[in-house]
């Protein structure tokens, strides 16, 4: 990983950049972009439109198959969408920064005045067609970087803090795991299918790899399935789906931003990073390339006993590209490149207890991660239908050592002897899928497809010693592969009832092998499955839902070197069955309630062998049932209220004999009850709009794993965030605290497998740490 050298280069960029946004801070006016629409059908000239204004739109019901009118010439957004809808019907109601709502045009052609403009509605693609969130039914949660009360953090742990039912371990930026609705099998990073499948833009970026914890670095949305979602995904999606959804270049304009921030850890240091974004036109309104670029140096606060402070300092630097051509009106091909490497000196756990940052070991266990990610996107309408090519391919590599002394005798080596296992793993995923669906705005809604994915992983496991040759004592390779048709429709069953079916046909294939002491070799195991989903909604009023949903998806079996009949464990299933609702009142409150009971046969979990290695086996069945609450309430126009639960009883019930066990054993790592509160108020002073805020976080008591001597005990614990944000047209300016008041709560109980049994293990929060930052948009 990088070293000191590289911190002094990121704290002098961030400096740089930060003078650079201040003395930038001249008045900012509207955006304005060169647009050229063809006169012809609506839905097009709105797909050419945002292309070159990057604005998202969405409606109600039907779009009217209707012709827009010709806009051509140098204007906001806002005036090109007023021309092109002149003599539609439609009306464009802001409902964010980037996002317009059209609805109908009422009497005397004024707008309707029953659609709530002060509480803005949001367009997901998650569902692979555009849809207005509070319209969708299905579970699904949106999360918007750079908001008032947001925590400082744009990564995985921020997006979990605000939305319902999410919970991500603490083993560090690209080695977490993430769970979904108490979908949760292994506190490890083992070798089974994750159970969140995570998405970028398009492109499906892990199979059985850690959440690369990608920074959310000109990111629009990240958009949050939860529950199964295996018609549309595919295999491995149990718990969800977490898809980043990154801005899209902008045709015929030249835009850009730059920010800086400075970060100061109690117990640690000063850390700094910066970032950059660059919009260019390469072809008038025919092709751009937006660059994005960030650097940063976070302090540690871990120390060594009697050696070394702040030993778990960490960086991250990324990048990425993206181009944008339209060839021809009504295509448009996208093509994404990111990349980003992480790397942290140290661990950041402790072996006395949370409130200690000391821990003592032989030697540092430093990590280092690399995500690579190449996206190609065709989209156009062939006839009334809309036609999507995606071909994504990922390749993610991690490295971490630990200190393997305490299982030096299991290990094969002398009692007492020192030594450290350095654990190397490459993963890569090629994904590949077609698809058609309906016109945007038809009553009849459907979308129909084909998918092939491959996923290949090489892991390698070094023993070292002091003075002797690295000797190999582990090596692992697979390879996966997905072929699938799927399908989903959506149609009206009565005035306001709606019914919705899906299901997924796959041939999953999965070759094994494995070598430890002896080698284990499964030759592939082919399945054949279908996992269905359906649907009813019922729309009481518009913007009031409530929704009866069913669920489903599967993840494939692999090499069990225990199993001694079959030698592989079992495939295992989730199904869901929930009863969701969506309500708005006014435009003051926004409710959405969910109650959901999952079934998991044959649940897959990694495990700790006696010697530190992780493998995987069945486990038995699990029942898990749940509710989730999440509310906005606006009591007047310059406060703003948050707040959420969740409540789960996530349980082993049943033993992979059959047997009912006599005490239901707590799935690993979430907890039974988790809640968050957000309070802001908006303050106009002049130009720029203040806001302060505070927020903070409850996670419950949760359970390490359910494995024998590894059952510990996670106490529930909370976290408080304040801060203040002053914005104006062009420049934001912040100061954020996390961890209000230093809290030392132990997030996550592990973090070293060799010592586990023989230590007790603590990962304490991150001590409170203030964050000033100041960014430019131009």
């Amino acid at each position: 990983m990088a070293r000191p050298k590289a911190t002094r280069s990121v704290l002098a960029t961030a400096l740089a950049v930060s003078g650079m946004v201040c003395a930038h801070g001249a008045a900012a006016r509207e955006a304005r972009y060169r647009v050229t629409v063809a006169r012809g059908d609506l839905a097009t000239a709105l797909e050419t439109l945002g292309a070159q204004t990057g604005m998202s739109f969405g409606w109600d019901g039907a779009l009217p198959r209707t012709s827009a009118a010709a806009v051509t010439g140098q204007m906001t957004a806002r005036a090109a969408l007023d021309r092109l809808l002149r003599d539609t019907g439609l009306h464009a109601v802001r409902a964010g920064p980037t996002t317009f709502r059209l609805v109908q045009t009422g009497p005397g052609g004024a707008p309707r005045t029953d659609i709530p403009e002060t509480m803005p509605d949001v367009i997901v693609t998650a569902r692979k067609q555009p849809e207005a969130l509070s319209t969708v039914a299905a579970p699904v949660a949106t999360w918007v970087p750079g908001a008032d009360a947001a925590p400082s953090r744009n990564d995985t742990h921020g997006v979990a803090a605000s939305v319902e039912g999410m919970v991500v371990t603490h083993a560090g930026t690209g080695h977490d795991r993430a769970f979904m609705r108490g979908i949760a099998d292994s506190p490890f990073n083992g070798f089974s299918q994750a159970t969140v499948s995570v998405q970028l833009n398009d492109a499906r970026i892990t199979y059985d790899a850690a959440e690369p914890g990608l920074s959310l670095i000109d990111v629009a949305r990240v958009e949050v399935l939860k529950g199964p979602q295996g018609p549309l995904y595919g295999t491995g999606s149990l718990g969800g789906v977490y898809r980043i959804v990154t801005n899209p270049p902008v045709l015929g304009s030249v835009a850009g931003s730059a920010g800086a921030a400075f970060t100061a850890i109690q117990h640690g240091g000063i850390g700094a990073s910066s970032e950059a974004t660059f919009n260019l036109p390469v072809i008038d309104d025919r092709a751009a390339i937006r660059l994005v670029g960030y650097a940063s140096v976070m302090p540690g606060w871990v120390n060594v006993a009697g050696g070394a402070r702040g030993t778990n300092r960490s960086e991250t630097y990324g990048g990425r590209v993206s181009v944008r051509i339209v060839p021809v009106s009504g295509w448009m091909i996208d093509v994404v490149a990111t990349q980003q490497s992480t790397g942290a000196r140290d661990s950041a756990y402790v072996d006395l207890n949370a409130d200690d940052l000391t821990r003592h070991v032989a030697f540092l266990e430093p990590r280092d991660g690399r995500v690579r990610v190449v996206e190609g996107k065709v989209a156009g309408q062939i006839g009334a239908a809309q036609l999507v090519l995606v071909t994504g391919y990922t390749r993610q590599d991690q490295s971490e050592t630990y200190d393997a002394s305490a299982s030096a005798v299991p290990l094969g080596l002398p009692r007492g002897s020192v030594a450290s296992y350095q654990d190397t793993r490459a993963y890569s995923v090629f994904d590949q899928e077609v698809r058609l669906s309906a016109p945007p705005g038809q009553i009849f809604n459907w979308v129909v497809g084909a998918s092939y994915l491959s996923a290949t992983t090489a892991a390698d496991g070094e023993l070292a010693q002091p003075g002797r040759p690295v000797r190999p004592i582990f090596a692992l390779s697979r390879q996966a592969t997905e072929i699938a048709l799927f399908a989903d429709t959506s149609f009206p069953l009565f005035d306001r009832l709606r019914a919705s079916v899906g299901a997924r046909a796959f041939r999953a294939t999965t070759e094994d092998s494995r070598r430890e002491r002896r080698k284990l070799q499964a030759d592939a195991k082919a399945t054949l499955g279908l996992t269905p989903s359906a649907s009813l909604a019922y729309s009481f009023a518009r913007n009031q839902l409530v929704f009866l949903r069913f669920g489903s998806a599967f993840r494939s079996g692999g090499l069990d070197s225990t199993n001694t009949v079959t030698g592989r464990y079992a495939a295992d299933k989730v199904r869901t069955l929930e009863l969701g609702g969506r309500l708005r009142v006014g435009d003051r409150l926004s409710v959405e309630a969910d109650l959901f009971r999952s079934a998991w046969t044959h649940l897959q979990s990694d495990y700790l062998e006696a010697n530190g290695l992780t493998a995987t086996h069945n486990v038995g069945d699990a029942v898990i049932p749940g509710g989730e609450l999440a509310v906005e309430w606006r009591p007047r126009s310059v406060w703003h209220i948050k707040g959420g639960v969740t409540w789960q009883r996530p349980r082993l019930d049943r033993a992979m004999d059959g047997k009912h066990l006599i005490k239901d054993a707590r799935l690993p790592v979430v907890p039974d009850l988790s809640a968050r509160l957000e309070i802001r108020r908006d303050i106009t002073a002049g130009a720029w709009r203040i806001s302060p805020y505070a927020a903070a976080n409850y996670i419950g008591a949760s359970r390490l794993s359910f494995d024998a001597g590894l059952d510990r005990h996670m106490p529930g614990y909370g976290l408080a965030r304040a801060g203040v944000a002053a914005v104006s047209d062009a420049v934001t300016v912040r100061l954020d605290i996390d961890n209000l008041f230093d809290a030392r709560a132990d997030t996550f109980a592990f973090g070293n497998p060799f010592s586990v049994r023989t230590t007790p293990q603590f990962t304490p929060a991150r001590p409170r740490a203030i964050t000033l930052s100041v960014s430019h948009h131009f």
